[in-house]
């Protein structure tokens, strides 16, 4: 988090669509991408992101353990898909590894340990907690196994780098999003907030990046609720809002939580009454923008920010590697900019399915 801090000046420009802008390069190729960064020398600013596959496969054929908290929503199915398609490029094996869910911590170390004990010679990981990989990553970086800090972000310093999607600009994207519509001086207007699980680092940046974004507005947090990012959770939370607060204006939270909104906000016909703000893009969010049912959704390049993922483990390992922070750029859309997206920057393609053993 206190690099997210020191890079704030450059978060700025995250705030154009210029992480989605399409690819200077010929052909098919998702390079040069514009990230806010701090390099290896410690010099920070934005850059142009350039792969080792622009030019090469790995010097040989590596071994990745790749670790999520879960493959349940578009968000990680996008994230594993991205990496497989760099893996496939750059000639490495990967592992991939489903924890389970935010609540399943011991159950992702265990991963993570056999996965390493089976011969991985690096670890991408997203972190169910921020504070509790420490004694693992403190294990690992003394047996020379480096480890990718991915999405989520951990407090330990013992990571080769961090690749995140900046869960804390998604979240303060969302809330400036709601504070240019309704400044301070204009009527007051009643939101209830759902970040994710609770004591989750993402959860954590989007709390801290969403309150910064509503500050000196006319936006009211009229209560947080947290809960695991399951679609009956997050449908369970949202009833109890509408119960207990008559008066809410918007929900605004992840993807989960506005997509198992639409159909509740439908059922009790007051969609023109209470709208809907997503962090974060998936399938059915991009759709509901379109449609008109969710108002607003941030989106960062979840593929191109795994793909990049992917390849600092193989720079790590290849003694290459050029930037210690990578911050991928995103954007918020609404129904009428949200044809400017590029779908395949954002989502994996309808027909791809989770890959967990990938061999070169």
């Amino acid at each position: 988090m206190t690099m997210l801090s020191k890079l704030k000046l450059c978060m700025g420009a995250s705030l154009i669509a210029i992480g989605l802008a399409a690819p200077a390069s010929a052909g098919d190729a998702w390079y040069p991408l514009k990230v806010n960064a701090t390099k290896a020398d410690g010099t920070s600013g934005q850059f142009d992101y350039i792969p080792l596959s622009a030019t090469s496969k790995a010097s040989k054929t590596w071994s990745i353990c790749v670790s999520f908290p879960h493959l349940k929503d578009p968000f990680f199915v996008a994230a594993n898909y991205g990496m497989v398609e760099e893996a496939k490029l750059l000639g490495v094996d990967m592992q991939t590894f489903d924890a389970g869910g935010y609540t399943a911590l011991a159950n992702q170390i265990s991963q993570i340990e056999n996965c390493v004990s089976a011969g991985a010679d690096a670890v991408v990981m997203v972190a169910i907690a921020q504070d509790g990989m420490n004694n693992l990553l403190m294990e690992l970086k003394e047996r020379n196994i480096p480890v990718i800090d991915a999405v989520n972000g951990v407090t330990s310093k013992d990571t080769a780098a961090r690749v995140l999607t900046n869960p804390r600009d998604e979240g303060l994207r969302a809330g400036q999003y709601l504070a240019a519509k309704h400044p301070a001086g204009s009527k007051e207007v009643k939101v209830a907030w759902l970040p994710g699980p609770a004591g989750a680092g993402f959860v954590t940046a989007f709390d801290e990046g969403f309150k910064e974004g509503i500050a000196n507005s006319a936006v009211t947090i009229v209560e947080t609720k947290f809960g695991d990012v399951g679609k009956e959770v997050q449908a369970g939370l949202v009833e109890d809002l509408l119960q207990s607060h008559g008066d809410i204006d918007y929900i605004a939270g992840t993807a989960v939580m506005a997509e198992a909104a639409v159909p509740i906000l439908k059922a009790r016909g007051i969609t023109d009454k209470v709208k809907l703000v997503s962090v974060y893009m998936t399938p059915g969010i991009y759709e509901a923008v379109k449609a008109g049912d969710v108002e607003a959704a941030g989106s960062a390049p979840v593929v191109l920010t795994a793909r990049i993922m992917l390849d600092e483990a193989v720079r790590v390992l290849e003694n290459k590697l050029e930037y210690s922070d990578v911050f991928t750029l995103g954007h918020v859309y609404t129904p009428q900019t949200i044809s400017d997206l590029q779908f395949d920057s954002v989502l994996s393609p309808a027909s791809f399915s989770p890959v967990f053993s990938l061999k070169n």
